[in-house]
């Protein structure tokens, strides 16, 4: 069953301000990429379309940020994923999708990996633990070819979850959110390093943000 992740810490004193705001992305003009980190051959495709009619696509070895905010802000990130399930089993240098903060610290989902975890799932890595070998299981299966919804909350310094497709919460992930605490100030999308010819294919579209800043003292 897809799960939701939620992590959980002391409650810190602090009050939030009152700064808010929201960004939408379709990709539906390749201009759109200027404004963000691009490495390797990230771009728009029309070879799937969520909403519009193209999407953003990450080959292999390319990477795509897009930084809403020099500072790391809290709130929520919705995308839309298309897996091309292509590798039924997963693999560890697949693609991965997720946020990341000021200090390049990421909290990623990736394509199961490993015999010891569950397989056609989707792991979840934080850089910030600096051990990209030590992935947990997320719970949330991948989809067979098709566009699966994605919500990351980060809503302050105490909370950090990820649904699927609009599931209801039914577990927790704890012991994390100390590598991935200090809210996002982006998204990160990577195709991974399997040169395989028939490696997975992942493309994302209709992406919201909508953050706040971050809670201070």
């Amino acid at each position: 069953m897809v799960k939701k992740l939620v992590l959980t810490a002391m409650v810190l004193g602090f009050a939030a301000s009152l700064y808010a705001a929201k960004i939408t992305e379709g990709f539906e003009d390749k201009a759109v990429l200027k404004k963000w980190e691009i490495e390797g051959d990230a771009t728009i495709s029309t070879d799937q379309q969520h909403g519009g009619k193209s999407s953003l696509y990450t080959p292999v070895g390319s990477t795509a940020i897009f930084r809403f905010s020099p500072e790391n802000k809290f709130g929520t990130v919705t995308m839309w994923i298309y897996d091309s399930f292509v590798n039924k089993k997963g693999k560890s240098d697949g693609p991965y999708f997720g946020l990341i903060n000021s200090d390049d610290d990421k909290a990623v989902e990736l394509i199961s990996f490993a015999p010891y975890l569950a397989m056609n799932q989707y792991s979840v890595v934080f850089t910030g633990e600096n051990q990209w070998f030590n992935k947990w299981n997320s719970g949330i299966s991948r989809a067979k070819a098709a566009w699966m919804k994605f919500v990351f909350t980060f809503t302050d310094e105490k909370t950090l979850g990820v649904t699927s497709n609009d599931e209801k919460e039914d577990s927790t992930f704890p012991g994390k959110l100390e590598f991935f605490n200090k809210g996002a100030n982006g998204i990160v999308f990577g195709g991974g390093t399997d040169l395989k010819p028939k490696n997975e294919t992942f493309y994302y579209d209709d992406i919201e943000i909508d953050v706040k800043d971050a809670v201070k003292k």
